[in-house]
C-alpha cells in the first residue's frame, strides 16, 4: 500500500513518539482499546493498515499528547493564514458588530 508522503511522515512521527514515551506498543494498544479504538498498532505503524484519524486521536490520547502538537510535528506551521480562514475571519468580524 503506497501512502502519501504526509501519511508516511505521520507514521514515522507516531513511531518516534511511542518509542520516546517509554510505553510499550502493547500498552498504547491497551489504552486505545479503552477508548474503543481497537487496532493492530504494529500493522498501522508499518503501513499494512491505513492510518485513520481515529487512530491518530487515540494514540495521542494514550500518549497524553494534544493532537494539535502532533499535527504541528507532521505538518509544521503555515507561513500565512489560508484564504478560507481569512474569509471566515471576515464573516466572524461582521457577526461581532
Amino acid at each position: 500500500m503506497s501512502a502519501a508522503p504526509e501519511v508516511e511522515r505521520a507514521r514515522q512521527v507516531l513511531v518516534t513518539l511511542i518509542d520516546l514515551s517509554m510505553m510499550s506498543r502493547r500498552e498504547v494498544e491497551r489504552r486505545m482499546v479503552e477508548r474503543s479504538v481497537g487496532v493492530d498498532l504494529g500493522r498501522v505503524l508499518r503501513g499494512r493498515l491505513q492510518l485513520r484519524l481515529c487512530h491518530v486521536a487515540a494514540i495521542c490520547q494514550a500518549l497524553d499528547l494534544h493532537p494539535l502538537e502532533f499535527c504541528r510535528m507532521v505538518f509544521g506551521e503555515p507561513k500565512q493564514r489560508s484564504p478560507l480562514l481569512q474569509r471566515l475571519d471576515g464573516v466572524l468580524g461582521l457577526l461581532k458588530l
